[in-house]
């Protein structure tokens, strides 16, 4: 399980945004405004346990070239 903190948390918030740009068949804009929202929408998560799952969740899309099901 990955250990959640406000740094690895950065990191891949920017690697999402930076793999992004290298989209042929996504609309950058909408893929954007997405990954935006989904980090938005789970800034206020307070378990331990949820943060790490959406932290793995975010590492794993990442891994498999913003691809795959969890």
């Amino acid at each position: 399980m990955a250990m959640w903190s406000r740094a690895a948390v950065l990191k891949l918030y920017c690697s999402l945004l930076c793999e992004g740009h290298q989209l042929k068949y996504t609309d950058h804009e909408f893929y954007l405004s997405f990954v935006q929202w989904k980090f938005h929408k789970n800034k206020d998560l307070i378990r331990p346990e949820d943060k790490e799952r959406q932290l793995e969740k975010g590492m794993f899309f990442f891994q498999n070239k913003l691809g795959g099901l969890v």
